[in-house]
């Protein structure tokens, strides 16, 4: 799950919106900028243009045969599959979250075990030893010093302080890097991975905005991620030799040396994945627009004329 405090990456455009089903587009032209854009660089806007002139040709009386079923069915069937493509790409995401929380799991069951010993030990020597300090001097039991006494506390102490560093030890698990799906992210010249559907990598390195200069959905995503130095839940920054490149690879697995994993660097890594995810599945929201405007379309064409 997504911790409270992760910061959220906003839409540089906020007229973003989800599409009304109550007043749908009735032309290309009542069609978002964004979507207009995300259909021309998906390649759906020359099969959108051939879907309105024969849908325009039928609501003047024209004779069109079965150009506009075909038109229509062509047009969903290029949405559907931008839809499935996003689709797939979510079932990695969840499988990269899935695998992080199990880490998760797993140091915070650590945890549990390190704050248990250090229970024991602080009863121990808060309580017990002085029990049976007090209970030796009632009975009148002077063979068993007092130096005794601490020697027997002492190591029952360092016993359970040992076990528990090692718990603590325990949460940091060793990895070796085999790159995860944000580590494409900052390595745009290699292209996609076979996780990254085309209609997905291209919708994720082209601007939101139709304004000069305006970042693309990665760029966004991976400056403002090294702004906060990878510590997305967290909110602090590290400041040992080379941090940001150092937290970089481990957040992508990217790293070539063994290096331990803490709590708070899954965190962020979940954190992270759960904003790549919502940026990709806007894309799903404009396939919602372009089927609201197909809708709408077959509907007024198919409309009798007064």
């Amino acid at each position: 799950m997504l911790p409270a405090c992760a910061q959220t990456v906003a839409p540089e455009d906020p007229t973003q919106i989800a599409p009304s089903e109550t007043s749908p587009a009735l032309t290309l032209d009542t069609l978002s900028m964004e979507a207009q854009d995300t259909a021309r660089r998906l390649g759906l806007w020359g099969s959108l243009v051939e879907f309105d002139s024969v849908r325009k040709q039928k609501s003047l009386g024209q004779q069109v045969g079965t150009n506009f079923i075909e038109s229509r069915q062509n047009l969903m069937e290029s949405v559907m599959i931008v839809s499935q493509d996003v689709r797939t790409f979510v079932h990695f995401l969840e499988e990269e979250i899935a695998k992080a929380d199990s880490i998760n799991a797993m140091i915070a069951a650590r945890r549990d075990r390190a704050l248990k010993l250090n229970t024991y030990g602080d009863l121990i020597s808060g309580g017990i030893s002085g029990m049976v300090s007090g209970g030796l001097a009632l009975a009148d039991i002077n063979h068993l010093s007092y130096d005794t006494i601490d020697a027997v506390e002492g190591f029952v102490q360092s016993g359970l302080a040992v076990l528990s560093l090692k718990e603590q030890r325990g949460e940091k698990r060793i990895e070796k890097g085999i790159p995860n799906i944000l580590a494409r992210l900052f390595q745009p010249e290699k292209g996609p991975s076979s996780a990254y559907p085309q209609c997905v990598w291209t919708f994720l390195n082209s601007p939101a905005t139709q304004t000069s200069g305006a970042q693309t959905r990665r760029d966004r995503l991976v400056n403002a991620w090294s702004k906060s130095g990878f510590c997305i839940s967290h909110q602090h920054k590290y400041h040992r030799r080379n941090p940001v490149n150092e937290r970089q690879a481990r957040i992508t697995n990217d790293s070539t040396a063994n290096y331990r994993i803490t709590a708070e660097l899954v965190e962020d890594r979940i954190a992270m994945l759960h904003q790549l995810r919502s940026t990709v599945t806007r894309l799903d929201v404009i396939m919602l627009e372009i089927l609201l405007y197909m809708r709408s379309s077959s509907q007024a064409s198919s409309a009798p004329s007064s």
